[in-house]
């Protein structure tokens, strides 16, 4: 029987994020941290929760600043850092809730980039992470005028909304989680000059950090990732220093592999993965 708790905790800035975590009477066999993207939320993730939880791990998922059910600018940071210290308070969680079990992080885009710095920086304790699609580069050229435009204003109203130019059908190929993406009202559809700024400056600071990952590691990536560059993550890994790691690319995939045609697939061969790293 699922067991579902969820509640409010502090980043060290004392801004609150919020937590959720599902579960089952019997004991986890191991813990996963679930890291959401950009202009996501962890509410969108319960389907692959389930079936990790079906598979007997506990699982804890969080809302970072500026999404979802935590406080925090829309689609806004004033630094980069901050992300990472909503992941730090985050990991501390998920930590303590596995009482000595094997923790996981399965991070997705912006998460992902999150988590690359994170274990880049040394995460103890952890047993190993899977990466969907990492947003390490933009698949696309932004519209010259909109970045030109976006330079502009970055000194003067960095917090400007802007939409952005995602549309639901480069998500993924199922159209009924398309449906349920426009309809949600906690998924964002605008971004900021300073995000974009901060976020492009995260991207090149990954430079030269690869051979300092040692962690086991899960990269999984869609051919047809019109969003974050596969080719980028690509190379990225390829510098990764952990001998313990696995690129995989599913084909036709977008960019939400955890939501397309044929997830199942994607969720059975995470938790093979991380069955075999316990």
């Amino acid at each position: 029987m699922p067991r579902r708790d969820e509640g409010f905790f502090a980043s060290k800035d004392g801004t609150r994020l919020f937590w959720r975590s599902e579960t089952t009477d019997a004991e986890p066999k191991a813990w996963i941290g679930v890291v959401h993207g950009y202009g996501d939320h962890c509410g969108r993730y319960q389907r692959p929760i389930e079936a990790f939880v079906k598979d007997g791990f506990g699982v804890l998922t969080f809302d970072y600043r500026g999404h979802g059910k935590a406080d925090g600018a829309r689609a806004d940071v004033n630094v980069w850092s901050d992300y990472l210290e909503d992941l730090r308070a985050f990991y501390a969680r998920l930590t303590d809730a596995a009482k000595g079990k094997p923790v996981f992080l399965v991070a997705h885009s912006h998460g992902a980039l999150m988590a690359t710095h994170f274990i880049a920086n040394g995460a103890q304790g952890l047993s190993g992470v899977v990466l969907s699609a990492p947003f390490y580069a933009l698949a696309f050229q932004p519209p010259a005028l909109k970045l030109l435009g976006a330079k502009l204003i970055k000194g003067i109203f960095p917090g400007l909304k802007i939409g952005n130019e995602l549309k639901a059908e480069d998500l993924s190929r199922d159209v009924k989680w398309q449906e349920e993406t426009k309809a949600d009202p906690l998924y964002l559809h605008n971004t900021t000059p300073r995000w974009f700024f901060e976020t492009q400056a995260a991207q090149r600071q990954l430079a030269g950090k690869g051979p300092q990952i040692s962690v086991p590691l899960l990269m999984i990536a869609g051919t047809s990732d019109p969003i974050a560059s596969m080719p980028a993550a690509r190379a990225f890994f390829e510098t990764i220093g952990a001998k313990d790691k696995t690129y995989k690319e599913y084909g036709d995939h977008r960019h939400e592999v955890m939501m397309e045609i044929g997830r199942e697939q994607v969720w059975a061969d995470i938790s093979s993965w991380l069955s075999k790293h316990l």
